[in-house]
């Protein structure tokens, strides 16, 4: 009879602190694409410079219903209000968590390859859904978000980056045009 075999333990390498998703992991879903968020967007930026919005800082409701019936004419879908107001506010949080990011010391961003630079450690310090969307890649309608979410005039020195639109927009969906490089700090 043979002799029992010893189980010994194989060594594993301990899994990474964070595994990386690309944006569209956190922004989109089957649904939902970067196209329609493109679109939706870009409704919500004409209206807003056209100064359609609340005292709250978000489109008002005739700004939604306008960018409701160009998306859904746009792609031929018959997405219900409910829909676009949730969109509404995940455009909120991207915009506040991106802002966040941006006023936090020791913050440098890359405008030119639209990428946040910030001490590892301070990432975990940041709670919110949307802060590992930016780990790699800045928000790529930053132009378009502050100037449908900011109070008044738009934060200076923030929103200066390369506005997105479908026609810059490469084929992958991503900006192909780029600034320069700043530093944002307290």
């Amino acid at each position: 009879m043979a002799a029992p075999q010893q189980n010994h333990p194989i060594p594993v390498a301990p899994a990474p602190p964070f595994a990386p998703h690309p944006q569209r992991h956190y922004f989109y879903n089957t649904t939902w694409t970067k196209r329609h968020d493109n679109a939706f967007i870009q409704a919500l930026y004409y209206q807003a410079l056209k100064g359609h919005r609340q005292l709250s800082r978000t489109p008002n409701m005739h700004s939604l219903n306008h960018a409701r019936r160009l998306v859904n004419a746009c792609f031929n879908f018959n997405f219900k209000y409910v829909v676009f107001k949730r969109r509404l506010e995940r455009l909120c949080l991207r915009y506040t968590t991106f802002k966040t990011i941006l006023v936090s010391p020791g913050v440098v961003w890359d405008r030119q390859r639209n990428v946040v630079l910030f001490d590892e450690g301070r990432w975990n310090d940041l709670a919110n859904e949307f802060v590992n969307a930016y780990r790699f890649e800045g928000e790529p309608d930053w132009k378009e978000l502050s100037a449908i979410f900011s109070t008044g005039r738009p934060e200076q020195g923030l929103n200066d980056p390369v506005a997105i639109s479908s026609d810059k927009a490469n084929s992958d969906g991503e900006n192909a045009e780029g600034s320069d490089e700043s530093t944002i700090s307290d």
